[in-house]
């Protein structure tokens, strides 16, 4: 048989089994008799449904058919499709076969990784159409297996164990943006369906859906929890027989901390400890405007314990780069504290520097900017922290580089600390100024909030240094309410400044072939009129095309048309989805590609 005529009867056999997989997978979603106990199974089957649907779509596309025909060499690849597409099937067909008896029948690997094509390309699998497959004849299956619920998670283990097989078939960038996909899929602000998510993660060992399921728990009981509405112009003080006290699970206090010298001068913003033997990092946060704080401490309280226990979960499975959060310390209601430990690669008595720092170093040479991979990476790791964040419903608000400088101590003197900049770096291991760049850490929180409607938090007081960093329509002293839109506009200012490796409100021009700035920082539209019409369109030359669109598509606005009400979406979720969506395919995964 010449090459063509196999390919096309190798692709027919191919699409005949997946449409007989996927159909499989359709009549169980469809029993309406599903036992009430076995709820996370059936998310579960919806799970490893969506991603052999994601991983068809990407693979049997016709592009993939047309390079078959094109090249024997691809033969064997579809050959392997086959295997896995026939094992799925024999698993609906027969849910008490074990996976590992199966593996063996079929010759295909048992686990770990799959052999090179030359070892494919001798297995004799047959390329003719299959038999036709009845999709009525599960139904004595399903019944029977819906009296067994071990039987059950066996069929959807060995279901989740083949679309693995199928996922190393694809590169690790494409492995990567899958999961993206499937994360922002199943997020939802449903706690029962949260729950139900968890456990049918924790069945299939997905880590990464498990730990999506455990954070936005925290998040929507966190926000159900906080202090219940009040009348307006009303304070805790006036509600306190109806308010229940708020316990201080995380609270720490100062003397429970060892100092590497004093906890806060007039020249720092965060200080070094160590606390139960572990290296520390406290984030000291000012508020400059504490009236609400004051007014409602309970409420202030109840919304510290909430960011406090969000930062708490352990979000390093969604590639979040964000300290664990240990406690807080409430100095007075302009100060608190955020204590987070020292990351792992890091000396714990070694203070970071900041991102800030590095763009503003006056004696910076054009020589001293890092290498393009180093900024690329330190690019990939932000917009993917920002991305997660938002997927979890949470709105960060405060992705720039200043904070206002000025708070008061407890005895209400003037306190003035340097302003914290909220993108943190540790040198590498073995060093004490080669900073790593492919570590980064996001740190202030404080005026972060839940993605939920109706939900305020407070906003910085305007400040041009500040603004900069701001979407326009979050500027104004009535400007609009937050909008995660907006945590992307603030991502794309940071990503533009790492491309050109300057701070976006430098003063003057440097030497050198790389772009220069002429700022004035008091023009409210200085964004709109000078980065996005001059410098934003030389990132092209300094960082390719996919990275200059990425940074344009954050800062044109266009995202915030998906917030608009004439938007029409049946719930705040498929919203949030479809903004996601956006944002993975123009700005993650676009960065993600990018390589020196």
């Amino acid at each position: 048989m010449d090459p063509v005529s196999l390919g096309v009867g190798l692709i027919s056999a191919v699409l005949q089994t997946y449409t007989a997989v996927t159909s499989a997978y359709d009549v169980y979603l469809s029993i309406r008799e599903f036992p009430s106990t076995y709820r996370e199974l059936r998310t579960a089957f919806m799970v490893e449904r969506y991603r052999l649907e994601q991983w068809g779509e990407q693979m049997l596309s016709s592009v993939q058919q047309k390079t078959l025909e094109q090249s024997q060499h691809n033969v064997a690849v579809w050959k392997l499709f086959q295997a896995v597409f026939d094992a799925m099937w024999a698993a609906f067909q027969e849910s008490n076969k074990t996976l590992e008896d199966y593996g063996h029948i079929v010759g295909v690997p048992r686990s770990g990784d799959f052999p090179d094509l030359e070892v494919l390309e001798s297995m004799e699998i047959s390329v003719t159409s299959p038999k036709k497959r009845s999709v009525l004849g599960l139904a004595r299956t399903i019944k029977f297996v819906l009296r067994d619920k071990k039987k059950m998670e066996a069929l959807v283990k060995e279901l989740s164990y083949w679309n693995d097989s199928l996922d190393k078939m694809t590169s690790r960038l494409e492995q990567e943006s899958a999961r993206r996909r499937l994360r922002v899929r199943f997020s939802t602000g449903n706690v029962d369906e949260l729950q139900q998510l968890q456990a049918a993660a924790a069945l299939l060992q997905h880590r990464d859906l498990e730990k999506l399921a455990s954070a936005r728990t925290v998040i929507e009981k966190g926000y159900s929890n906080e202090t219940p509405p009040r009348p307006p112009g009303a304070s805790d003080s006036q509600t306190e027989s109806k308010t229940p006290s708020v316990e201080s699970e995380f609270r720490l206090e100062m003397n429970q901390l060892d100092w590497h010298g004093l906890p806060f001068m007039t020249d720092q913003s965060r200080a070094m400890a160590t606390y139960r033997g572990e290296g520390i990092i406290v984030d000291w946060r000012l508020c400059r405007d504490d009236t609400w704080r004051r007014q409602n401490p309970k409420a202030f309280r109840q919304r510290t314990e909430n960011l406090t226990r969000v930062l708490n979960s352990d979000l390093r499975a969604l590639d979040v780069a964000v300290l664990h959060c240990i406690g807080y310390l409430d100095q007075s209601t302009t100060v608190t504290g955020y204590a987070f430990k020292v990351p792992p690669e890091a000396n714990p008595r070694h203070k970071p520097i900041t991102l800030h720092q590095l763009l503003t170093n006056p004696a910076m040479k054009s020589s001293d900017v890092p290498d393009l991979g180093d900024r690329f990476e330190l690019a990939k790791v932000l917009a993917t922290t920002v991305f997660e964040i938002l997927n979890i419903g949470w709105l960060h608000k405060n992705i720039r580089e200043l904070l206002p400088p000025h708070g008061t101590d407890q005895q209400g003197g003037r306190l003035t600390l340097t302003e914290p900049k909220n993108v943190l770096l540790w040198p590498k291991k073995g060093t004490r100024d080669d900073w790593n760049l492919s570590k980064p850490y996001l740190v202030g929180f404080d005026i972060s909030r839940p993605n939920q409607p109706g939900e305020m938090s407070e906003k910085p007081l305007a400040d041009p240094d500040d603004d900069i960093y701001r979407h326009p329509n979050y500027r104004a002293e009535n400007s609009h309410s937050f909008l995660p839109s907006f945590d992307m506009y603030s991502l794309g200012i940071m990503l533009f400044e790492i491309g050109i490796w300057r701070n976006v409100g430098y003063h003057g021009a440097r030497r050198g072939s790389r772009p220069t700035l002429e700022t004035h920082k008091s023009d409210p539209n200085f964004i709109e009129k000078v980065v996005m019409d001059g410098p934003v369109m030389d990132l092209k030359r300094h960082m390719g095309a996919k990275y200059r669109d990425a940074v344009m598509a954050c800062l044109s606005q266009d995202f915030d048309a998906i917030w608009q009400p004439d938007r029409k979406f049946e719930t705040r979720e498929e919203r949030l989805q479809c903004f996601q969506a956006e944002v993975q395919r123009r700005v993650v995964d676009a960065i993600a590609v990018c390589s020196a």
